[in-house]
């Protein structure tokens, strides 16, 4: 055979095939995704191509149903991309509800992990870990990290109301706070009866709790605190033609507040101020109008009470809520969770709603914590009395003790 014939062009036919088989086996290779790249790996099966990404830099493609990597990178918005094992997830999930436990931070069930990093307010002050108490309401974002948990980038402590009490009804268990009226349930507890008993008119408190469609405040913690000149109040505002504002029977001159927001008639609004000749003088006064998570929170955990008027639409805390009917066994005035996605109309698409148990207020009168500044500066105590050492016992000869000999050559017989 002619050497022109074992060539292709200028190419021996020998670098032909190898080069076919060449790309035989790189294709092969691209259609069988290694161990470690496979869907189980997320335990998320994918329509679509089921195509497998990476596990190193890049990003979950649009369109293809791919798995978005496990080590870098985000998911990519708008795809149905499952998150990733590490890095941001393809979204937040938005938190409001009330502390029930720690070890992680537990809301009504939810576990919530946290670290250093995690951003607390008070009421929109900074605060620290250590600020959070069983009862309060927490606003929150958390992502789901490698492990698949959920993690807290950020939450704030939402106090209903802190002011002065005007007035205590001890028998019914209620108290008004800054023209609020506050309902505690103490379970029959005598310590928390009597620690309530305790409190009276003027003294300070900072309670925690969510309000039903009347105005009404549940507590499920009070805290007695010092006096340090800030009030504030969370709720529905009345706005009249004159301008004249108001939350429940608290009156609010708003003249010299920044309003980080137009506050019309019915807006949920957050205000804070100081009372000046028993007026309520606003610093700052912010609309809290519907879900307050930016547009990366696209599921939500929203705990609140069911309105009286809701046979048809349900709203909890002023925000719709679709998709699911309410369950027969719920009732209006019961406090739910809703769990859903976020509508692009800032509504919830329900995935669940389930009753949670009646709330017991966690009441912290100032007695009952027993800080520094309430224990008597000086107390007489007994002095110590010097511990008296027994006499020394005399000398005593103790006989030796004799030596056990063993003798070194002695060998049992042999059998």
């Amino acid at each position: 055979m002619s050497e022109n014939l074992l060539r292709t062009g200028n190419r021996p036919l020998r670098h032909v095939v190898a080069a076919t088989l060449l790309l035989a086996l790189t294709a092969g290779c691209a259609s069988s995704p290694t161990d470690h790249q496979s869907a189980a790996y997320s335990g998320d099966g994918i329509s679509g191509t089921g195509i497998v990404a990476q596990n190193a830099s890049d990003d979950g493609i649009s369109g293809t149903g791919i798995l978005a990597h496990h080590d870098g990178g985000d998911g990519i918005g708008g795809t149905g991309v499952v998150a990733q094992l590490g890095g941001d997830g393809i979204g937040g999930t938005g938190i409001i509800g009330t502390i029930s436990g720690f070890g992680s931070i537990i809301v009504n069930g939810l576990k919530l992990e946290y670290n250093n990093n995690t951003m607390v307010e008070s009421d929109g002050r900074p605060a620290a870990l250590a600020d959070l108490k069983i009862g309060q309401v927490i606003e929150g974002v958390a992502w789901r990290d490698r492990r698949g948990d959920l993690r807290l980038e950020k939450l704030e402590i939402r106090h209903a109301v802190t002011g002065p009490i005007s007035s205590i009804d001890y028998d019914n268990e209620r108290l008004v706070v800054l023209g609020q009226t506050v309902r505690v349930n103490l379970a029959g507890d005598k310590n928390q009866k009597s620690g309530f008993s305790s409190l009276k008119v003027g003294d300070m408190v900072r309670v925690s709790g969510l309000r039903m469609d009347d105005g009404l405040i549940i507590a499920s913690r009070l805290d007695q605190t010092d006096d340090d000149g800030r009030v504030l109040v969370r709720g529905p505002m009345t706005v009249a033609a004159n301008g004249a504002a108001s939350i429940g029977a608290l009156s609010i001159d708003l003249s010299s507040a920044a309003l980080a927001d137009t506050l019309a008639n019915g807006t949920n609004a957050f205000v804070a101020g100081r009372m000046l000749d028993d007026m309520f003088t606003a610093d700052i006064a912010i609309s809290k109008q519907g879900l307050p998570f930016s547009d990366s929170v696209t599921d939500v955990y929203l705990e609140g009470y069911v309105p009286q008027n809701s046979e048809t639409d349900l709203t909890v805390q002023g925000v719709p809520v679709t998709g699911l009917s309410v369950p027969s066994s719920i009732k209006p005035g019961d406090r739910v969770v809703v769990t859903g996605q976020v509508g692009a109309d800032g509504s919830i698409a329900a995935r669940e709603i389930k009753q949670v148990r009646t709330v017991i207020t966690v009441l912290r009168p100032s007695q009952l914590m027993r800080p520094a500044r309430v224990r008597p500066t000086t107390i007489d105590r007994p002095q110590r009395i010097e511990r008296v050492r027994p006499v020394e016992r005399p000398n005593v000869t103790v006989p030796e003790r004799p030596q056990r000999e063993r003798p070194g050559d002695f060998r049992p017989p042999m059998v």
